[in-house]
């Protein structure tokens, strides 16, 4: 649980840095919602935690900034939307729940979180 806040904590921070830089002009609504409609909450969860735990350095990955356009997080540069501090705010929650244990025990790996990515990404 711990190890989950630390995660969530330096994401934050490192990702308000990115965020800050960018313009709401820079992005529009067709470039930040692909895939919206077909994805629960739980789901787009999954897919950035799944996210997180496939590299030591996610912020500095293409797999990272991949799940973060397909969920709406991210622009088409590979840039922080307006969504993703809201996103991030409501995934901390998300990732404290119990219900979450068993699938961060499934992705406890960068290969299992790789695997996981490789068949749940549309």
């Amino acid at each position: 649980m711990k190890s989950t806040l630390a995660i969530a904590l330096v994401v934050i921070s490192l990702a308000g840095c990115s965020y800050r830089n960018l313009s709401p002009s820079t992005t529009t609504a067709a470039e930040d919602k692909p895939n919206l409609n077909a994805m629960s909450e739980d789901e787009k969860h999954r897919l950035y935690s799944a996210a997180l735990a496939s590299s030591e350095s996610p912020l500095d990955s293409e797999t990272f900034k991949d799940v973060c356009q397909k969920i709406g997080i991210f622009d088409m540069r590979g840039q922080p939307n307006d969504q993703y501090m809201v996103f991030v705010g409501a995934h901390i929650e998300w990732a404290m729940k119990v219900e979450t244990q068993q699938f961060k025990r499934e992705i406890n790996t960068a290969e299992n979180a790789h695997a996981y990515l490789k068949k749940s990404l549309p």
